[in-house]
């Protein structure tokens, strides 16, 4: 299912301007209309400048994207056109529950040993390898509604700490790294339970329970990296300010910093621009309870001598799930907050985000509540929603390796990040105003092409205007919109 606005074919455009709402692939058969984007003397909303100056560069972009599977594991995999929609974006890492796909059928307790079936794993892996990513396994999960950790069919637990005992959680994690090694796939990052915050408490106070994590964390690590010397392995609350320095006292190395980000937990709680704001700060900052990127990582290389890679693990708009999702989560907010968070990745240099989940069922989370359900596609339809597009279009043409270049706009309403990849310049723009702005482009000249999503067009029935304008002239957005303009370096 190759998209109108490929990598392939935006490399061939002088200039492209993509204001994202739901843009059509090509093979759904829908026709593109043509319209003018609006331009002219007379100025609609607020003027802006924005200035880009290619000369200067002020960093190297790190981020490649990534997404979730969850529940839906099964059917991506089984999917070609889930599975092509993934690689037409660039996709470079998956994220897997170990608990989801589990390959053992038995544990002996005794014999740390089990009886394992890795079909179904294989089948997965292959598929991920095979459009160009890989997965992350997160080994182990700590269910808060259970209280306690989903385990192999008889894994014990030890009833001081309501964790498997570590010897034989250590042996068990092992085996998926053996497997991985006799059966020749390459698979190099690792988690060792997910959330685990769900067992030790937020930012504990009491480290009783954070020792015990600890404690089968350095169990799982060493067990494994002796399979496997150079595996990745890490955990998603690396990042949290006590667990943090607890562990530079008594933790084994971490290979990566960790850490979820979901901006919201109650639907309706914070407003649209109170969103947009947290996603460009939070996790990414340091606040009460966190560590941002940059102090962590400092303090990482102080304490351990190494500069640590960064990644998003799971990431969302809200995590609200329980009466209904937030039904901003697919639509142009919900673009707009997606690219904010892949900006700011980049300046900070994260090395992969993570988005929760693929895929959802819009007539399922209807029928069970609000909104429409976590995915960035329509499982209902294979019909990719506006969070897809943003990752498309920012997975083609920014790579790792890009020099990022000075920008600078005259509103805060207007967020700019432009880089150069072989000699193409890269100017991703960002309206987070649900307002018009006037633009006018400086260092940008030419007649300019441009495909064209009007806010007027609903999410659920997606389609796409292309023309040209000339870039002296005034630029109208019409509301909230992420662009992407390209041209070509002399």
């Amino acid at each position: 299912m190759k998209l109108d606005i490929s990598g392939n074919v935006i490399l061939n455009t002088f200039l492209l301007l993509i204001l994202f709402g739901s843009i059509i692939p090509a093979s759904t058969g829908r026709q593109s209309s043509v319209s003018m984007l609006s331009t002219g003397s007379i100025p609609y909303g607020s003027q802006i400048d924005v200035t880009v100056n290619f000369t200067k560069v002020i960093g190297v972009n790190n981020l490649s994207l990534g997404f979730m599977l969850d529940w839906e594991w099964k059917s991506w995999r089984d999917s070609s056109i889930r599975r092509e929609l993934a690689q037409d974006a660039n996709f470079k890492l998956i994220r897997l529950f170990s608990h989801r796909i589990e390959p053992c059928a038995y544990w002996n307790e005794s014999a740390k040993t089990g009886v394992f079936n890795w079909t179904d794993v294989d089948t997965l892996v292959h598929s991920i390898l095979e459009i160009g990513a890989e997965p992350l396994i997160c080994i182990g999960f700590y269910s808060s509604t259970e209280n306690s950790m989903l385990t192999p069919p008889s894994m014990a637990a030890n009833s001081i700490t309501n964790l498997p005992y570590p010897e034989s959680f250590a042996a068990y994690a092992a085996e998926w790294i053996k497997h991985f090694k006799d059966a020749g796939f390459s698979v190099r990052y690792y988690e060792i339970v997910n959330e685990p915050f769900h067992y030790f408490g937020w930012n504990p106070s009491n480290t009783t329970k954070l020792a015990y994590y600890v404690e089968l964390f350095n169990a799982a690590a060493r067990r494994m990296r002796q399979e496997k010397p150079d595996i990745l392995i890490s955990h998603d609350t690396s990042t949290m300010k006590k667990v943090f320095d607890y562990w530079l006292q008594n933790g084994d190395d971490i290979d990566f910093l960790d850490f979820h980000k979901y901006d919201s937990n109650t639907v309706g709680k914070f407003t649209d621009a109170e969103m947009l704001k947290r996603a460009e700060h939070l996790r990414f900052d340091t606040s009460f309870s966190f560590y941002g990127v940059d102090e962590a990582r400092q303090k990482w290389l102080n304490a351990r001598g190494k500069i640590l890679p960064a990644i998003n693990s799971e990431s969302g708009f809200n995590s609200a799930w329980k009466n209904g999702t937030d039904p901003r989560i697919p639509q142009r907010v919900g673009a707009v907050w997606t690219s904010l968070v892949l900006r700011m990745a980049i300046l900070k240099g994260v090395n992969y985000n993570v988005y929760y989940t693929f895929s959802s069922s819009a007539s399922y989370s209807q029928s069970h509540g609000d909104g429409y359900g976590f995915g960035m596609v329509n499982s209902d339809n294979d019909q990719p929603w506006y969070p897809y597009y943003v990752q498309n279009i920012i997975g083609n043409n920014l790579k790792v390796g890009d020099p990022i270049v000075e920008t600078n706009s005259s509103s805060d309403d207007i967020r700019l990040l432009a880089s150069i990849h072989d000699r193409t310049l890269n100017l991703l723009l960002i309206n987070k105003i649900d307002e018009p702005r006037t633009i006018h482009l400086h260092g940008l000249t030419g007649e300019l092409n441009f495909f064209k999503i009007d806010n007027t067009i609903s999410f659920l029935t997606p389609s796409i205007q292309i023309g040209t304008i000339n870039a002296t002239r005034p630029l109208t957005v019409k509301g909230y919109t992420v662009a992407l303009l390209q041209t070509q370096l002399v």
